[in-house]
């Protein structure tokens, strides 16, 4: 009895431990896609205020 008690104890671990580490995959991977949008809205910003900067040197010309 005392075998299957462990046994069971040591799956239920397991278990635990494969969950936590997918939890964790799926967390790393939401957060590189946020990061990965942060970063395509910040590209667009600097290329729309780099547009806005030669359209402002233009117009003073």
């Amino acid at each position: 009895m005392h075998l299957m008690n462990e046994a069971l104890a040591r799956a239920h671990c397991t278990e635990q431990l494969e969950l936590a580490k997918r939890e964790q995959r799926v967390r790393r991977i939401m957060a590189a896609r946020r990061m990965d949008r942060r970063a395509a809205r910040a590209a667009q910003r600097a290329s729309r205020l780099a547009s806005a900067a030669v359209a402002m040197r233009t117009r003073t010309y």
